[in-house]
């Protein structure tokens, strides 16, 4: 995913969706030795190893209560890394890969002049992101072992865009078809078209270990919602009317993260899906702290949660969540029980 630090413009009303008194979380400042410094946090992996970055350009990982500074080129937009340690972003133009202090570049096609570009690692060192043809077309790619997998388009598309791989290299991004940008998972090898709420346009930005995949659809010309989908690759919409929102974490329990907030682009909350219920953070951390959680980047299958903040001194920070309890009712569980309950939106295909 491409993550970058903006301003947020808070004061706007937002409602307030309901907390669930089992489920509180504990609150880490990432870089609590310079809280003056913007910063931000996008990846989290399953050992609480964070990925974050700076308003000054550095980037850096955090584990054993200690963040430090990654050995790549200033202002790169790091996106990802795996249980390893393995770190993958973008640099220059290019994707690239940091492995123990050593920066390699992702190259393109052969014969291609184009850039490269990558969004996501698993476990397995499998990197997921895009790349341009000769003919100049964008095209969803997994890249290792020295080579480059073009994963094709979906029907009637020219230009295709991954943005997350899991564990056994299935791979979710968006496509261009004959009815607009569409998400899409690979299954077998081969993309499925995962449609689109009435709007006609989709993403998909995460996806888990059993295929469930994360992200975002519009519902009007400037409303978007987020989305999680079923094990056979139904949408369904989690979003709140009124407001936009976008998914771009889900954990192997199905449980998402994201933001919500007014369609103007102005002010943003974070969630976190509980019961399948999109859920303000803000009224899941102690209200003393002073902080407002704007948004939720990434959450692994421990429940932790990372991504940007206004601290009370109102600086932007990054922020890692540590859950005090654990989820009620896994999401997956109450992914069928919502078909039963009538919470399903089914996909609509132009």
């Amino acid at each position: 995913m491409k993550i970058s630090l903006k301003s947020l413009a808070l004061g706007l009303i937002l409602p307030v969706l309901p907390a669930h008194a089992s489920v509180m979380y504990t609150l880490v400042d990432l870089m609590p030795e310079n809280t003056s410094i913007n910063s931000g946090a996008v990846s989290v992996n399953d050992s609480g190893h964070v990925l974050g970055f700076t308003g000054g350009g550095e980037s850096f990982v955090y584990k054993n209560n200690n963040a430090t500074t990654l050995s790549v080129p200033r202002y790169s937009n790091l996106t990802g890394l795996n249980s390893s340690g393995v770190v993958v972003g973008n640099s220059a133009g290019r994707g690239i890969v940091h492995n123990n202090g050593v920066t390699q570049t992702i190259g393109g096609f052969s014969g291609s002049p184009f850039s490269s570009v990558a969004n996501g690692i698993n476990d397995a060192g499998q990197v997921v992101g895009s790349a341009w043809n000769t003919q100049g077309n964008q095209r969803a790619i997994i890249a290792g072992n020295g080579s480059l997998t073009d994963l094709g388009t979906l029907n009637g598309g020219s230009w295709s865009a991954g943005n997350a791989i899991n564990s056994s290299g299935q791979v979710t991004g968006a496509s261009q078809t004959s009815y607009g940008a569409h998400a899409f998972v690979t299954r077998n090898g081969q993309m499925v078209d995962l449609g689109a709420f009435a709007w006609g346009t989709s993403t998909g930005y995460a996806i888990n270990d059993a295929g469930q995949v994360a992200g975002t659809s519009h519902v009007t010309n400037n409303e978007k919602h987020a989305f999680i989908t079923t094990v056979d690759d139904q949408m369904l919409d989690i979003g709140l009317a009124g407001y936009s929102s976008e998914a771009f974490g889900i954990n192997n329990t199905g449980q998402a993260v994201g933001y919500f907030g007014d369609n103007s682009g102005g002010a943003k909350r974070a969630f976190v899906t509980i019961n399948g219920v999109m859920t303000d953070l803000n009224t899941l951390i102690s209200a003393s702290l002073g902080w407002t959680l704007t948004t939720a980047y990434d959450v692994n299958n421990s429940g932790q949660i990372v991504g940007v903040g206004i601290a009370a001194n109102g600086v932007q920070r990054a922020f890692l969540l540590n859950p005090v309890t654990s989820v009620p009712i896994p999401g997956a569980i109450w992914l069928f029980g919502s078909v039963l309950l009538g919470f399903v939106s089914r996909r609509m295909r132009a």
